[in-house]
């Protein structure tokens, strides 16, 4: 019975680090799209109400454009690891790579992001 129990804990343990992880894969796919495109608007949406208030559109627009115009188009980004609910990346730019710290709501929107040197 123990054993019926375990597997069933890893089996629901491992259906939510799915679903988590094709939560943070489409976000990722999103925000680079939309970053490389420069559309302000769907990334400012991507955004949980919080960091909308906390940043507001035109803090968006200006980290956006800076970086863009800082860094080029964000060509790839590699998952490194996940500590106490933050995935990191690799993020590679035409110009650079930098670490992304990204970490979404449970709806799936952002809720924090951070790029930072390596």
């Amino acid at each position: 019975m123990k054993y019926i129990v375990l597997l069933l804990i890893c089996f629901t343990t491992q259906s939510i680090l799915s679903q988590d992880s094709a939560a943070y894969e489409n976000a990722t796919k999103k925000f680079q799209e939309n970053f490389n495109a420069q559309n302000i608007d769907a990334i400012f949406d991507m955004y949980t109400t919080e960091m909308q208030e906390t940043m507001t559109k035109d803090g968006v627009s200006d980290f956006v454009k800076g970086c863009y115009g800082q860094f080029g188009n964000l060509k790839k980004m590699t998952f490194v690891e996940t500590a106490e609910g933050v995935n990191t990346y690799t993020a590679e730019f035409d110009k650079t790579n930098l670490t992304m710290d990204l970490q979404l709501s449970n709806d799936g929107k952002i809720s924090s992001i951070q790029f930072l040197e390596l």
